[in-house]
């Protein structure tokens, strides 16, 4: 990083699986449109449209980001004096908290040094970043318990029995359940691949047809397996 605080928009047209890895930052990534999945030790939790989540310096996580998500971030450095959570979570954003993101989204200007319109919006979220009171009791926020419950199978890649909360968990996520399974699929198979696993072992282990995973590796995630 070259400043202490640094915010970045991102569109993600593929799907991106990030290694489990311990951060050297901490950031704080709000979901505009879509989804991200991000995984503390064996929870995982579902980021979508408006909801925040702070992973705090040295957290051991992986970062997901499903086809079609725009979201922003917001690193910070160790070299920053004021005190910072040092728990993750979802936090809640408050109206001006919000207000300052959609700036940053809307400024053309590239600089973020400490005197710039940028970075002036960004020193005020440093004190900002300091009232975040993060928390995981949800897998979820933006569905029920009972939906909740269903997204939970889904991420386990257990198929739910025909269900009415499957509508809304689709609606909340913004795709299908099976473009979900899908990505979920993709996903299990780049770990494989990373680990060292060929082809056809992966298709083997996911009980999946080797040229329909190629071919779903190759369109959701332009990887080759």
């Amino acid at each position: 990083m070259n400043q202490a605080i640094e915010y970045t928009k991102v569109e993600q047209s593929l799907l991106a699986v990030g290694s489990r890895r311990k951060n050297v930052t901490a950031y704080l990534i709000t979901v505009n449109t879509g989804v991200a999945l991000l995984r503390l030790g064996k929870h995982e939790f579902v980021l979508t449209t408006g909801h925040g989540f702070w992973v705090p310096f040295e957290c051991l996580h992986a970062l997901t980001v499903l086809p079609g998500c725009h979201y922003h971030m917001i690193h910070f450095s160790a070299r920053l004096q004021q005190p910072l959570c040092q728990q993750a979570g979802f936090v809640t954003l408050t109206p001006l908290q919000n207000a300052l993101l959609h700036e940053l989204s809307q400024t053309k200007e590239q600089s973020q040094t400490n005197h710039s319109p940028t970075g002036r919006i960004l020193a005020v979220i440093i004190d900002q970043a300091a009232k975040f009171s993060p928390t995981t009791q949800q897998l979820c926020p933006a569905l029920s318990a009972k939906q909740q419950s269903v997204l939970k199978k889904l991420l386990d890649r257990q198929s739910p029995a025909a269900d009415e909360h499957l509508s809304a968990v689709e609606a909340v996520l913004g795709m299908s359940i099976h473009e979900l399974e899908a990505c979920l699929i993709v996903r299990e198979a780049i770990r494989l691949s990373r680990s060292g696993r060929n082809a056809a072992q992966i298709a083997s282990e996911l009980e999946c047809q080797l040229d329909h995973l190629q071919a779903l590796g190759q369109t959701l995630a332009d990887y080759q397996f």
